[in-house]
């Protein structure tokens, strides 16, 4: 009258060669070159500076067309669509210019660091010993007032005052 459960498996019963087929495909997903094993954070970094570069171009496009559809609110539709996607053009169009104007400052700027060569050299140098340290440092004071002494030797407790 009813049905009985079906038999439960396993992964290993599924798959029989799933630990084979892992290998496998680590194995051809692996670098090709040593050079590549362990850049992933400079990938990473790379691709966030990419994405929040393309956020804030969009985010600008998009701020600039609400903004003028909104200041445009008495004209006709057509007249506000071609102010906004006119408006919204000339800012992307700026902001291309802005990042391609960056881009080549910085490629300008590390061809001025490869041409200059840093020279490394000693300007003072000085010597610190515990003669100079107790010329310098004042005499200590004792909580009535009175000149203390330095006492250099330390004290321990014996086992039989205690």
């Amino acid at each position: 009258m009813t049905n009985p459960l079906p038999p439960t498996e396993t992964f290993a019963h599924r798959y029989p060669n799933g630990a084979k087929m892992a290998q496998a495909f680590a194995a051809v997903n692996r670098p090709s070159q040593r050079e590549d094993i362990g850049d992933d954070d400079i990938t990473y970094s790379d691709v966030h500076r990419q994405l929040m570069l393309i956020l804030n171009f969009v985010a600008s496009i998009l701020g600039v067309a609400a903004t003028l559809w909104i200041v445009a609110r008495w004209w006709s539709t057509p007249a506000r669509l071609f102010l906004t996607m006119g408006g919204s053009f000339l800012v992307g169009v700026a902001e291309v210019a802005v990042y391609s104007g960056y881009v080549w400052h910085l490629g300008q700027a590390k061809k001025k660091d490869k041409t200059l060569k840093e020279v490394k050299k000693i300007v003072q140098t000085w010597t610190v010993s515990p003669e100079d340290e107790a010329e310098d440092e004042p005499e200590p004071l004792a909580a009535g007032g009175k000149l203390g002494t330095r006492d250099t030797t330390l004290r321990r407790r014996r086992k039989d005052e205690q």
